[in-house]
């Protein structure tokens, strides 16, 4: 383990050592789980924000592409689909009585 010097303001020493008696450990305890739940946030924070960056560029990319598609309608494609695929005319739907309702 290496040993480091630190400067630190008068007050935010009293607070440190104030913190770690409350929790029953030492100084040096404290700022290391201080300072790895600090790298952990920071870690987490970069990793979100190539995320992200990730879905923004595909989301981009995704326009890009509906822009050369134009209008289209994909349920109405899907139906017209699912209508024909047997070679029948396309069925119209019919909706189910419910018992006890007209």
């Amino acid at each position: 383990m290496a040993r480091i010097n630190v400067f630190l303001k008068d007050d935010l020493l009293k607070a440190v050592d104030s913190e770690a008696a409350q929790a029953g450990t030492n100084r040096s305890a404290l700022i290391q789980a201080a300072l790895a739940a600090y790298l952990e946030t920071r870690r987490k924070a970069r990793e979100d924000a190539e995320s992200q960056r990730r879905m923004d560029d595909a989301c981009k990319r995704m326009d890009v592409i509906a822009e050369k598609l134009g209008a289209w309608d994909p349920v109405s494609i899907i139906r017209e689909f699912r209508d024909t695929r047997y070679g029948g005319a396309p069925r119209t739907r019919r909706r189910a009585r419910v018992a006890g309702r007209s």
